[in-house]
């Protein structure tokens, strides 16, 4: 081994491991503090030597192609010479760092250090470079608060595998922060392992514990690829709820279930550091406080909708395809009042917002075989696949989107210990798919929730041990995982983690001034996951932030534009526009995102596009089409959300 390397000069050592060996030199060409990496072969099996030279020049060819503020820079390649040299980092790791503040931190200093990671690892992603070590040891913090993430050496080009390095079995990374696919495949991973390797870290960062340790290094791995994690919140009390989520999802065990990518784990990090409450720091002792601008609007349920052109209605029962129009000209609209399409009125709303919805199709007919509806009351859609639940039939029903039928869920009695027979259904009043395609159930019977797979097969139940006599009224998914439950009994959401069924916290209670319940039934989330609430006794229309702080409230008793009698079903399309059943209006309700009414559509009647006593309703952001359940009638109508 040499340590002749030509113009720089050797300072000292700065650490070694069972491949390398870092040195801290001396750029004699400008007088720059540079890092030089020396692969080390002496301990190296002789036949395998060529092989872990072709993996550090690899190493070095990679490094030296990422070019951006959160990467080590890599100034000089000298792949015959088995070195290469890079900037000399004055700082020290995140190791270090959590080790200064007693093992964990709190997530708003966790933030500065995470953003800056994802922008590198999305970075290195563009280019098909999955880093595949990350972990605290990997993540250099600058004295002037610049993250590098650093040790790219066994980092993988998606597109350089004629070098054959990783081949399949063979695991690379430090073990407690490997995902579940590198100790399956590691030659077929791909950027989701690092999203799992950098979530490790959160958890880590925020609760001083790694999720998945065992005994030993086989009970590591069996760990890893079959254990849960502890929920955050209940290591640190100091972590919310919904940061815990984001966490929890980015470490799932398929890489499927997790982030798209790495910048959409940051989004939905900063987002729920945005509305969570602020938390002391475990080293200081007092956190930083969040701004008041931090992102929850409390003034919302006061904000006045500044209206738009006027939009004229025509003659009665007439309906117009409005095909393209400039965002400026007014447009032709349908909609309802009672029982009737509507009279000449005028509507004021935002060009840019304006929109029909237009009947397709119709799902099921009358009867009691596949296919069939007896009494439709719940649905829900997503990915192209519709849940429809029928209380007559006792019995959940999947369909294709164009309609066919696929199955219908059926319980397991043969599972122990199971307190719904084994995913029985009584009076089932609730559904939601999670984007793994597990259908959730709820029974206004009893406070179990059925989980089932995407095949309709049972899966597991959840239990809501706060509730008491009734049952639960509606219940849907968020995209981090949580569950919640309208909990009639309590009035009040109770919260779940859907994958442990963990309890977390109730939203709401009861009572009659703004974000209490006289009886919530039907929600829904939107693409910021703040929950709406359909009160069923009330007619309201209660919002609340994923942080469970309430936002605003609309509605009211009546027959008019923006009242209900007897709303049930709610759905938000991906523009944050608000669906509502009003049930014996014999219409659907559309309102803008701070609560505005838009439109109705509907009218009592058989033919389609009215509707008997409509219940409840979902919209699949896929395929924007929105799914009523038309209870009277016995069928579901599905219509084409027209964007404009």
């Amino acid at each position: 081994m040499t340590t002749d390397f030509g113009h720089y000069e050797v300072l000292s050592e700065l650490g070694r491991g069972g491949m390398g060996i870092v040195y801290q030199a001396l750029d004699r060409r400008n007088q720059r503090m540079v890092a030089i990496k020396q692969l080390v072969l002496d301990n190296i099996d002789p036949k395998k030597q060529r092989e872990f030279q072709d993996r550090f020049k690899r190493e070095a060819h990679m490094a030296s192609r990422l070019d951006h503020a959160n990467i080590v820079t890599v100034f000089d390649v000298e792949a015959e010479s088995n070195y290469y040299v890079m900037e000399f980092l004055d700082g020290h790791s995140l190791r270090k760092e959590l080790e200064l503040r007693g093992g964990k931190m709190v997530a708003r200093e966790l933030w500065s250090i995470f953003k800056q990671v994802a922008s590198g690892l999305a970075y290195a992603h563009s280019f098909n470079v999955v880093h595949r070590d990350v972990k605290p040891d990997n993540i250099f913090i600058l004295k002037d608060g610049t993250v590098k993430l650093t040790d790219f050496g066994i980092a993988r080009t998606v597109d350089y595998e004629q070098t054959h390095l990783t081949k399949t079995g063979v695991m690379l990374g430090t073990l407690a922060y490997v995902s579940p696919e590198q100790l399956q495949d590691a030659k077929n991973v791909d950027h989701r392992a690092d999203i799992f390797s950098l979530g490790v870290v959160c958890y880590e960062s925020l609760s001083g514990k790694l999720p998945f340790t065992g005994e030993g290094i086989a009970g590591t791995v069996i760990k890893i690829l079959t254990s849960e994690a502890e929920p955050l919140h209940s290591l640190n009390q100091n972590v919310s709820v919904e940061i815990g989520a984001v966490v929890s999802k980015a470490i799932r065990k398929k890489a499927r279930d997790r982030f798209m990518s790495v910048l959409d784990f940051a989004k939905e990090f900063e987002r729920a550091l945005v509305t969570s409450p602020p938390a002391s720091s475990p080293s200081s002792g007092s956190g930083a406080q969040l701004s008041s601008n931090s992102g929850v609007d409390n003034s919302a349920s006061s904000h006045i909708y500044t209206p738009g052109i006027p939009i004229e209605i025509k003659s009665k029962g007439s309906v117009s395809n409005l095909g393209s129009r400039p965002a400026s000209e007014a447009a032709l609209i349908k909609t309802a009042d009672n029982d009737d399409i509507v009279h000449q009125t005028k509507v004021s709303m935002p060009p840019a917002a304006f929109y029909l919805v237009r009947p397709v199709a119709t799902i099921g007919r009358k009867g009691e075989g596949n296919g069939c509806f007896v009494e439709p009351a719940a649905v829900c859609s997503r990915n192209g696949r519709l849940a429809v639940a029928d209380t007559a039939l006792r019995k959940v029903q999947v369909f294709a989107k164009d309609g066919r039928f696929l199955c219908a869920v059926h319980a397991n009695p043969d599972i122990r210990d199971s307190k719904t027979n084994g995913g029985s259904l009584t009076n089932p009043s609730g559904l939601s798919m999670d984007f793994r395609g597990r259908l959730y159930a709820s029974d206004s019977s009893d406070h179990y929730v059925r989980v089932f797979d995407a095949m309709g097969t049972f899966v597991k139940e959840i239990y809501n041990l706060h509730g008491r006599d009734g049952g639960i009224q509606g219940l849907v998914c968020d995209s981090t995982g949580l569950l919640y439950l309208s909990d009639a009994d309590n009035a009040c959401l109770q919260v779940f983690q859907s994958d442990l069924g963990t309890w977390m916290r109730r939203v709401g209670g009861k009572g009659r001034h703004p974000g209490q319940f006289q009886m919530p039934s039907g929600l829904a989330v939107d693409r910021f996951n703040q929950i709406y609430v359909v009160d069923y006794t009330a007619s309201i229309i209660s919002v609340f932030a994923k942080s469970g702080v309430f936002q605003r409230s609309f509605g009211g008793k009546g027959t008019g534009n923006g009242l209900f009698n007897v709303p049930r079903g709610i759905a938000v399309d991906k523009f944050d526009r608000i669906y509502i059943a009003d049930s014996l209006n014999h219409r659907v309700q559309v309102f803008g995102p701070a609560g505005e009414w838009i439109y109705s559509f509907g009218g009592r009647g058989s033919e389609v596009g009215k509707f008997v006593s409509p219940s409840g309703l979902s919209i699949d952001p896929d395929n924007n089409c929105l799914y009523v359940v038309d209870r009277g009638n016995q069928r579901i109508q599905v219509f084409e959300i027209m964007f404009d």
